[in-house]
């Protein structure tokens, strides 16, 4: 007779999978077709924002930002302050800066005005679909060291836009960029649409 008793078998609870709201973010199951779309946002003696790329899938766009931060002589207490800025990755703004945060908008080509916080304001039911079109910040993420720093931002863009040329409109008051615009041309991005693959059938 064994001195340790037999392991009692238990079974494991069956989970159903959750397949999150297409409006959250990119399909899994799509290989997107390349934009390429790169524009210069802004820039300043310290920062430089652009626009690098746009991944299109069938029901969406996300594009592809880089930004940077150098210190170029900026004294220390100034440089510490920039980064904890740059850092920030929450749409709602953070750190007492709410007022100077990173923006970023989209004015479609039938007009509609998407703004990239709209989905974390007003209290929103993140499960329920958007009216229109939404815009949603994802993937954030920013590194560097004593002389410098880089960050990236996703925007995903759901449903796919409209035809005609879209704005991108972007604003980081706290980092002293005021409102700018760059133009996109949305039916670029519509007729990578066909291009698009799936890894399963």
């Amino acid at each position: 007779m064994s001195f340790f008793p037999t392991d009692l078998e238990i079974s494991e609870p069956e989970h159903e999978d959750f397949a999150p709201p297409p409006w959250w973010q990119t399909p899994e199951d799509e290989i997107p077709s390349i934009a390429a779309t790169s524009r210069l946002l802004a820039v300043t003696h310290h920062v430089a924002v652009a626009l690098i790329g746009a991944d299109v899938y069938r029901n969406g766009v996300e594009f592809r930002i880089e930004r940077r931060l150098r210190r170029n002589g900026m004294p220390a207490r100034e440089w510490n302050e920039s980064i904890a800025v740059f850092t920030e990755h929450s749409p709602f703004g953070g750190r007492g800066v709410d007022l100077g945060r990173l923006r970023y908008g989209l004015v479609l080509g039938d007009g509609e005005r998407v703004l990239d916080d709209a989905p974390y304001a007003g209290g929103a039911d993140p499960m329920s679909p958007p009216e229109g079109h939404a815009l949603r910040r994802m993937g954030s993420e920013s590194s560097g060291g004593r002389g410098s720093f880089t960050g990236r931002d996703r925007l995903w863009l759901w449903p796919a836009p409209p035809a005609g040329p879209i704005d991108f409109v972007m604003q980081w008051p706290a980092l002293e960029i005021d409102e700018t615009r760059v133009l996109i041309d949305g039916d670029e991005l519509i007729a990578q649409i066909p291009h698009v693959k799936q890894f399963w059938e």
